[in-house]
C-alpha cells in the first residue's frame, strides 16, 4: 500500500476549478483554535467488527474476479468490466487497509491492531494475486487491437493510461501462471519490513538519561528533542547513548535489510530487468538520468555544503564541529509552537497559493485527521495515508513544539491538500499519484513556511534562525536524501553483484559516504564510527529508491516557490494542473509539463545557488555589530 496517495475529503467542495486563479474575494476560514490532536477512525468504520466484515466481504469477491480469466480479449466490454472490478475492490480494500494499519501505527505494542494489519496487507497481496492474470492478458492483446478498443469504448477511457502503462511494460511481465505465482510471494518478501518496524519502534532497548536533572526514556521521538539542545555535552550524550543501542543490533537489522534487498533483486530478475534501480524506475517510465544527473550534481555541490557547515561550525563557537552538532540551531533554541500556532502559521505562509487552497487547509486543520499526540510506542517519523479515497486523508506525525514540528505539519497537509486535488480532478484508476510528484508539493509548503518565517523576522537573531530554517531543509532534502540514494544504489549494487554483504558491511558503506558528505577528511566535520550505524534508523530504505524523489522534488519546489511567492499566475496555474493531473500521465512528464525537467542539471544546481545565497545573508546578518 502506498502510504503517500490520494483521498477525497469531507471539504473537497471548499476546493473549486478556480483554484488556480487569482482569489481575492473568497472569506477567509480561521484556523483552528484548539485543533484535534488524535485521529477519528470511525469515519472509515464505526467499529472493528464492520472491519472484519467488509475484510471477508472483500475476500468473497476474489474469485468472480478470477472467474474473468482468459475473458479480457475477447471484446472492449469485457475488458472494461474486469478492470472496473478490479479498481472497485482495490478502492474498497484499501479503505480497509487504512483503518488496519493507522491502529496499527499509532500503537506498535498493540497486538490486535499488529494482527489487523497483517490481515489487510494479506488482503492486499492476496488481490494482486487475483488480479494478476490482467496485465499478461493486455499484453497478449498487443497495441493495435488496444488501440482500436479504446476508439471504440468510452468505458475504457479512464483506464487509458493503466492500459498503456502495461502495454509497455509488456517485455517485463510474465505469464498468467507466473504472475500469479510472484504475487504470492509479496507476502513473505514484505516480512523483513514489519521486523524492521516492530524491532526498532517496540522492542528495541532505548536507554534512560538524565538531562539537567530530568530523565528521559531516548527512544527515537526523545532523540529527534534532544539531539538539537544547545549544551554540546547533551548532544554527545544523546547522540552515543542513542546510535549504541542500534549498533548493538546491527547484525539483525543488517539481516534483515540484505533479506529485503535480495527479495527485490529476484523480483527484477524475474521480471527481466538488470538492476532493481532499473524495474523502480520504468514503473513509472522514469529517465535513469534523472537519478544519475542527481547524484552527479549533488556531489558537484558538496563544497556549498562544506561552506554551510563550517559557518555553522564558526557561529557555534565550535572548535571542531563532529556529527552531534549538525542539528543545534545556529542562534537560540527553537521558538515553541502549540498545535494550533503552528496551523495558524502554516496558513499565513501558504497564501500564495490562493484563498481557496487556505480556506481549504483550514477546514480540514479543524477535522480529526491528523495523529500527531506523542505516545510510547507510537510508529516514528510522519506520513500522510490517503488511499482512503471515499473518505480522506489521515496525518501521523508526533508534534514536539518546535519549529520541526510546525515543518512537518506543512509538509504532511501538503500532501494531504494535493490528495484533494487530484481526487476532486480524476476518476479513481488514475487519482492515484506517484511519490515523484508528490513530494513536490509538500516540499513547496515547507519553503513557503521558511520564507514567510524568515520575512517576518522581527530581530536579526530570528532572521538568522528563520534562514538557518531554510538551510537545513535544503541539507536535510537535498544533500541528506542524495546520501541516501547514493547509499541504497553501493547496497544493491553489492548484492546484485553476489557479495555477501553483513550489517557491519552496510554500516561501512554508510559511514564513507557520511564521511565525504559531511567533509571529515578535510576538516569540515568530525564523524565518529560509531555513526555509520545511522542506516538502521531509515525506515525508507525497505521502501526501494524512495528517497531520491525527496532530493529531485526539493528541487522543483524551489522553482515553483520562488515564482508563486512572486505572483506568477501562469506558473500557479502550472502548479495546480500538476497537482491534479493526478496519475494520469508518466510522473515525469507530468512535472516537465510545468516548466522542470529533473533529467537537467538546472534544476540542482538552482538549488546551490539558493542556499549560497541564504549563507550570503546569513553572514552579512552576523558582520554586523
Amino acid at each position: 500500500m502506498k502510504l503517500t496517495v490520494l483521498a477525497a475529503t469531507l471539504a473537497v467542495a471548499l476546493l473549486s476549478a478556480a483554484t488556480t486563479t487569482a482569489q481575492t474575494t473568497t472569506s477567509a476560514v480561521a484556523a483552528p483554535t484548539n485543533p484535534p490532536a488524535v485521529w477519528d477512525l470511525t469515519g472509515l468504520y464505526p467499529t472493528t467488527a464492520a472491519w472484519d466484515a467488509e475484510r471477508l466481504a472483500i475476500l468473497a469477491e476474489f474469485p468472480k474476479l478470477k472467474a474473468r480469466q482468459g475473458t479480457l480479449g475477447k471484446d472492449p466490454q469485457s475488458l472494461a468490466a474486469a478492470l472496473q472490478e478490479m479498481f472497485d475492490l482495490r478502492r474498497r480494500m484499501w479503505r480497509m487497509e487504512v483503518y488496519a494499519s493507522l491502529q496499527a501505527d499509532a500503537n506498535t505494542q498493540d497486538d490486535a491492531a499488529q494482527s489487523r494489519a497483517q490481515q489487510a496487507y494479506s488482503v492486499d497481496a492476496q488481490l494482486d494475486e487475483a488480479a494478476s492474470f490482467i496485465n499478461p492478458e493486455i499484453a497478449a492483446m498487443g497495441a493495435d487491437k488496444i488501440t482500436a478498443w479504446l476508439k471504440q469504448e468510452p468505458a475504457l477511457g479512464q483506464f487509458s493510461y493503466f492500459i498503456q502503462t502495461a502495454l509497455r511494460l509488456t517485455p517485463h511481465t510474465l505469464d498468467a501462471q507466473s504472475e500469479a505465482l510472484l504475487a504470492a510471494a509479496q507476502r513473505p518478501l514484505e516480512g523483513t519490513r514489519n521486523v524492521f518496524d516492530l524491532l526498532t519502534n517496540a522492542d528495541l532497548p532505548f536507554p534512560k538519561i538524565t538531562v539537567r536533572g530530568k530523565t528521559y526514556t531516548l527512544d527515537q521521538e526523545t532523540y529527534v528533542l534532544l539531539r538539537a539542545d544547545t549544551d554540546p555535552k547533551v548532544r554527545q550524550q544523546v547522540f552515543k547513548a542513542f546510535w549504541t543501542v542500534f549498533k548493538a543490533y546491527e547484525r539483525t537489522l543488517g539481516a534483515s535489510y540484505a533479506a529485503h534487498i535480495r527479495g527485490e533483486i529476484f523480483k527484477a530478475n524475474a521480471r527481466h530487468y538488470p538492476s532493481v534501480l532499473d524495474m523502480k524506475l520504468a514503473n513509472e517510465n522514469t529517465p535513469d538520468t534523472v537519478y544519475k544527473t542527481l547524484i552527479a550534481e549533488t556531489n558537484a555541490g558538496l563544497p556549498t555544503l562544506h561552506r554551510y557547515l563550517k559557518l555553522r561550525t564558526r557561529l557555534l563557537g565550535l572548535k571542531q564541529a563532529g556529527y552531534p552538532d549538525v542539528y543545534v540551531p545556529l542562534t537560540t533554541k527553537s521558538p515553541r509552537y502549540t498545535l494550533a500556532q503552528a496551523e495558524a502559521t502554516t496558513l499565513k505562509a501558504v497564501a500564495p497559493l490562493g484563498q481557496d487552497y487556505v480556506n481549504t487547509l483550514a477546514t480540514s486543520f479543524g477535522q480529526s485527521w491528523m495523529h500527531a499526540q506523542p505516545q510510547r510506542g507510537k510508529q516514528s517519523g510522519a506520513y500522510m495515508n490517503g488511499v482512503a479515497y471515499d473518505v480522506h486523508p489521515f496525518v501521523l506525525m508526533t508534534f514536539n513544539g518546535d519549529y520541526e514540528s510546525m515543518s512537518t505539519v506543512a509538509h504532511e497537509w501538503g500532501h494531504a491538500m494535493h490528495s484533494v486535488l487530484a481526487n476532486k480532478a480524476q476518476p479513481f484508476p488514475t487519482a492515484d499519484y506517484s511519490i515523484f510528484v508528490a513530494e513536490i508539493p509538500s516540499t513547496t509548503n515547507e519553503m513557503l513556511l521558511a520564507d514567510y518565517v524568515a520575512t517576518h523576522a522581527t530581530t536579526k537573531a530570528e532572521k538568522v534562525f528563520a534562514l538557518n530554517q531554510e538551510l537545513e531543509l535544503l541539507r536535510a532534502t537535498f544533500f541528506r536524501q542524495a546520501m541516501f540514494a547514493e547509499f541504497e544504489f553501493k547496497s544493491h549494487e553489492a548484492l546484485e553483484q553476489d557479495k555477501a554483504l553483513a550489517g557491519s558491511d552496510f554500516s561501512k558503506i554508510y559511514l564513507d559516504l557520511l564521511k565525504r558528505y559531511q567533509g571529515d577528511a578535510d576538516g569540515v566535520m568530525h564523524i565518529d564510527d560509531l555513526y555509520g550505524s545511522e542506516w538502521e534508523f531509515v525506515s525508507h530504505f525497505y521502501n526501494d529508491f524512495y528517497v531520491y524523489q525527496y532530493a529531485t522534488s526539493i528541487s522543483a519546489a524551489a522553482y515553483f516557490a520562488e515564482g508563486i511567492e512572486k505572483g506568477d499566475l501562469a506558473l500557479r496555474d502550472r502548479y495546480f494542473t500538476m497537482l491534479k493531473s493526478g496519475g494520469s500521465a508518466d510522473p515525469y512528464q507530468i512535472v516537465k509539463r510545468a516548466g522542470v525537467d529533473l533529467a537537467s542539471p538546472e534544476p540542482y544546481r538552482a538549488v546551490i545557488r539558493r542556499m549560497n545565497k541564504a549563507m550570503d545573508e546569513i553572514e552579512a546578518l552576523t558582520a554586523q555589530k
